[in-house]
């Protein structure tokens, strides 16, 4: 079997990051090497750059017809290698090397690199979902409102240095106590449109996203739909307590969350609201999203393709429609 592994080499380099292996980072890509060896997967390398953090590498080995990529690094890393692959037969195998690991936790792939390697020697091949937003890939989410605003403030809390965790802090709490509530118009997969007045819209395909926050525990990354949270009359401190309930694993302001699973949706507003998807801006309003189903081939834990989360699972009956 041909494989590629394609390494991000600064990957883990801010203070946040949770390296659980016992090695050194400088030491990581011998350690991935060596027990892939003991595994009998022997990779070729390439390195990700600034002028192709991944995509480029992954659609030419996909070109190429190699049945397996592995992505050492990020989010960001993943979701590069992840877009190159996208429509085609090549596996995706998941190394978690970098500071979240949003997508890696949602498939209950373990952060150890042993560990995670024994999952793409050993695990199965399932297909999973991706969103798009305006012809842009999502693993993890789209958000529309104060959570693409607040983006730029999380990049800096996770940079390199105190100085950027505080500034980044900072900024984020003058995003957070200036943002005005917008008047959304939001046209559902049935066809009927209904408005909101909403700090933010978030369109989860992961049920983890930012900071590990679980802020969509219905997601399900392969069962055809995505999850639209509507934040509607949030104050700032509820907004506040909110994501603090979230980050201890509790849902004390969850019910003024709207939920509704789709597969497609139209979202317009009066002004122009700032747009992200996965962390990356994409301007503002008008967007359109929808679900890609089955669009990557992606190799999980055994334990996790008999759990909920397969795509055989079609009720999800905690999530709410609105």
């Amino acid at each position: 079997m041909r494989a590629i592994l394609i390494r991000n080499p600064t990957s883990g380099a801010s203070p946040l990051a949770n390296h659980t292996a016992s090695e050194p980072q400088d030491n990581i890509e011998d350690h991935i090497l060596e027990t892939l060896k003991r595994l009998d997967i022997e990779p070729e390398v390439r390195y990700t750059s600034e002028e192709d953090p991944g995509e480029g590498i992954a659609r030419e080995a996909a070109r190429d017809a190699v049945e397996l990529v592995i992505a050492a690094g990020g989010d960001g890393t993943l979701h590069s290698v992840a877009t190159g692959l996208i429509g085609s037969n090549t596996v995706l195998g998941i190394l978690p090397c970098g500071t979240m690991n949003n997508i890696a936790r949602s498939l209950r792939i373990n952060e150890d690199i042993e560990t995670a390697c024994e999952t793409i020697a050993h695990g199965k091949t399932s297909r999973i979902d991706v969103g798009s937003i305006n012809g842009h890939i999502f693993l993890e989410v789209a958000g529309i409102g104060l959570e693409a605003e607040l983006f730029p403030a999380a990049e800096e809390i996770k940079s390199p240095g105190i100085r950027e965790t505080w500034r980044g802090v900072l900024n984020g709490l003058k995003v957070l106590f200036t943002f005005k509530p917008e008047r959304f118009k939001i046209r559902f997969d049935d066809g009927h449109t209904r408005t909101y007045r909403a700090i933010q819209i978030s369109v989860c395909n992961s049920p983890f996203y930012g900071a590990r926050f679980q802020f969509a525990p219905t997601a399900i990354m392969d069962d055809g739909y995505l999850n639209a949270l509507i934040y509607q009359n949030f104050s700032k401190l509820e907004y506040i307590l909110h994501a603090i309930a979230i980050s201890q694993g509790r849902r004390v302001f969850a019910p003024k969350v709207k939920r509704r699973l789709i597969q497609t949706l139209a979202i317009t507003s009066k002004a122009p609201v700032t747009v992200h998807a996965d962390g990356e801006p994409l301007g503002t309003t008008p967007v359109n999203i929808h679900v890609v189903k089955g669009a990557l081939h992606v190799r999980i834990p055994e334990q996790m393709a008999y759990s909920p989360n397969v795509a055989q699972y079609q009720t999800i009956t905690s999530a709410r429609r609105v």
